[in-house]
């Protein structure tokens, strides 16, 4: 049923437009969310619970850190731009092995990341935990999801040894992507940070993406 039909009037799309305008609503783009398959309670205990983990941290008894992967093809993820009237600018896509980037990030923006080719795995998740855990110099707390990666057994069997090492690993809820701040870090890189520019080839995305990882502090960005 259009909306016409519904209001049983006669009306153009742009007295529509100024009627939804005029009721509050605007035209913009909609988002995925994972909202209505979460837990509230468990999103709550575990917001509170990162809230005393950063008083910890304010009072320097624990560093904290944020953990994740992203990946990255030769298609831009670039939803607008300013383009001529009467003409729309196609972005290039190309199939392409994933450039995958392992980080850990605290609220500091003191960035540690690993970039390869390909998919990421349980026994690079580890490799890269083990580089961690060689350099921290107090207790340290590591947020990650429930990726399958960080779940296996080959993971779990390393967490005793990591604890004795000072590196405790807290895994946020189901469908709570947002309490694992490096997440908002990877889509600010990826809708913000990369240029068109740098997807026309392997290399250049590489060479693209390690130039903002290295200078990810002058990029205006914050957790807020």
């Amino acid at each position: 049923m259009s909306f016409g039909e519904v209001l049983s009037l006669t009306i153009s799309i742009t007295t529509a437009k100024r009627y939804l305008k005029q009721a509050g609503l605007v035209y913009k783009r909609m988002r995925l969310s994972l909202k209505d398959k979460r837990d509230p309670v468990l999103f709550e205990l575990f917001y509170q619970e990162l809230e005393m983990l950063k008083v910890l941290e304010d009072q320097q008894e624990i560093d904290l850190y944020f953990f994740d992967e992203m990946g990255l093809t030769l298609t831009p993820k670039v939803p607008y731009a300013w383009q001529p009237k009467n003409q729309t600018v196609g972005l290039p896509t190309a199939h392409s092995p994933v450039l995958t980037t392992l980080g850990f990030v605290n609220r500091k923006f003191d960035l540690q990341s690993f970039v390869f080719q390909g998919a990421a795995n349980t026994q690079i998740v580890i490799k890269c935990m083990e580089d961690f855990v060689a350099q921290i110099t107090k207790k340290t707390v590591v947020i990650l999801d429930n990726a399958p990666i960080h779940k296996s057994i080959l993971m779990s069997s390393k967490i005793k040894e990591w604890k004795q090492k000072g590196l405790l690993l807290q895994f946020i809820p189901a469908y709570c992507p947002e309490l694992n701040y490096i997440e908002r870090l990877w889509k600010h890189i990826k809708y913000q940070c990369l240029p068109v520019e740098a997807f026309k080839n392997l290399d250049s995305l590489n060479l693209h993406l390690e130039k903002v990882l290295k200078n990810i502090k002058k990029y205006h960005f914050n957790f807020a």
